[in-house]
């Protein structure tokens, strides 16, 4: 969707949602169309929301929308499983790949959320039912790998929720290339490589320029890889800084 799209998408449901009385959920939105929609919701008198991906954390979240005089803690979103089956053995995918691949069907992207990567096996999709119900039983091409999509049982989700884990550091700067690959645990040069492809994400914008500085408070996102939050930052005696850092 472009930006003007998503804006217009979520609008359309708080409209829905404030004369239906009723709680309505968006479509998936990524961590940049939350930016701006979320701003605008908040000008719009008597509406509450909350995001929610299917899994914990998750990139691509809907918006549950309602009046504020409505509770939304007890309220659910319905989610599906998608099982996207192929041999990559030799073909390596990412989740740039299987978005891509999703893009080429008729499928609206708003019915579908994060991508689950399973290696050689594949991946898994999340999605809306009906987008679940509209995958099923199709054949995507992912790089060179046919692919089947089959509805799977939700108890078949192989999403293991990450631990966070606290980080200590010495780096020379708080450039995001040293910082997030000291902390992700990659090659300063694989880093730059991955921010400057875009999948790198600063507060929940894409940052394409590993020189940008980190400050306390920041987080980085690798997509597939994972979050990191800068704590601190202490200048040592020695003019380096001390990083607290905390993987998710």
């Amino acid at each position: 969707m472009t930006p003007a799209e998503a804006l217009a998408h979520v609008l359309a449901v708080a409209e829905v949602a404030l004369r239906s009385w009723q709680p309505e959920p968006t479509g998936f939105l990524d961590p940049e169309e939350r930016l701006r929609v979320e701003p605008v919701l908040q000008q719009r008198s008597g509406l509450h929301w909350r995001c929610y991906g299917g899994i914990t954390p998750a990139e691509r979240q809907r918006l549950l929308l309602a009046r504020e005089e409505l509770p939304l803690g007890d309220v659910s979103m319905d989610f599906a499983l998608v099982a996207l089956k192929g041999n990559f053995l030799f073909d390596p995918a990412e989740l740039e790949d299987f978005e891509a691949a999703l893009l080429t069907t008729d499928v609206d992207p708003r019915g579908w959320g994060d991508v689950i990567l399973l290696g050689e096996n594949g991946a898994q999709l999340i999605t809306t039912p009906a987008c679940g119900a509209a995958l099923a039983g199709r054949s995507l091409q992912v790089r060179t790998v046919a692919v089947e999509a089959s509805a799977v049982p939700w108890s078949h989700l192989r999403h293991q929720p990450r631990r966070p884990r606290p980080v200590t550091t010495v780096e020379a700067s708080c450039r995001l290339d040293a910082v997030a690959s000291a902390g992700l645990g990659l090659s300063r040069a694989r880093m730059a490589a991955a921010i400057g492809a875009g999948r790198v994400r600063l507060n929940g914008r894409t940052v394409l320029r590993p020189h940008t500085e980190l400050q306390a408070g920041d987080v980085v996102v690798l997509r597939g890889r994972g979050e990191l939050r800068l704590q601190s930052r202490v200048l040592t005696r020695r003019q380096r800084w001390r990083l607290q850092l905390l993987r998710c």
